[in-house]
């Protein structure tokens, strides 16, 4: 199923902003797909991931543009039984994770009628790892392999949940596994000298992001 990739006319700036306001998980036409029937799936080289009886996915790799190169991503969309329940992206390295967030920025704010909420920045305990909450439902996981990478950005995964029965598992899966940081701008650890230049990068974006904010912090 990863061999071949399969172009999107779509930035993947613009799979995010979809995948905010779950677009990802009703307009098939995005994929070149009429629906998202698991017959339609398949048709299209979809993959499945599970068994039909219980919850499983199927995913497909596609090509989008980024910065004026390409990105590969793994669509992934999630069914218990018969019933489709969300969708998702993991990200085959390739965005910055502070692109990311400063095109967010830059767009919310470009929109009179949209509010930026806050977010939520997560670690695991070496900080190699990490995730950021949109919105209360939306989680970007992040990650880097060298301290003086930047975080990069792996996984795009939602609460959005047509069965009712998953009980927030992306947001409460992050909560419950990894460690809240809490963004103080007043906090002098945050410019300590050994904290590393990719966890640098990223408090600078995101106190940009909270001042620009500040009414909804």
């Amino acid at each position: 199923m990863r061999e071949a990739f399969n172009r999107l006319d779509l930035s993947f700036f613009e799979i995010f902003c979809l995948f905010l306001r779950d677009a990802t998980s009703s307009q098939s036409r995005l994929f070149g797909l009429t629906s998202f029937s698991p017959d339609e799936l398949i048709k299209h080289d979809f993959e499945r991931v599970g068994e039909c009886d219980d919850y499983h996915f199927f995913e497909k790799l596609y090509c989008v543009s980024h910065r004026n190169r390409d990105v590969a991503v793994v669509f992934k969309l999630y069914f218990y039984r018969c019933q489709q329940i969300g969708s998702g992206f993991d990200v085959l390295k390739g965005v910055r994770l502070t692109s990311l967030l400063t095109n967010h920025m830059r767009f919310d704010q470009r929109q009179p009628d949209m509010q930026q909420r806050p977010l939520e920045l997560y670690f695991s305990k070496d900080q190699k790892e990490g995730a950021v909450i949109l919105q209360d439902s939306i989680v970007i996981r992040f990650s880097h392999s060298k301290k003086r990478d930047g975080y990069q950005v792996d996984t795009l995964e939602s609460d959005s949940d047509k069965s009712g029965t998953l009980n927030r598992i992306a947001t409460n899966t992050i909560r419950h596994t990894m460690d809240f940081y809490d963004l103080d701008l007043s906090d002098p650890g945050l410019n300590a000298r050994n904290a590393s230049a990719g966890l640098r990068r990223l408090i600078d974006t995101l106190t940009t992001y909270r001042l620009s904010s500040m009414a909804t912090f």
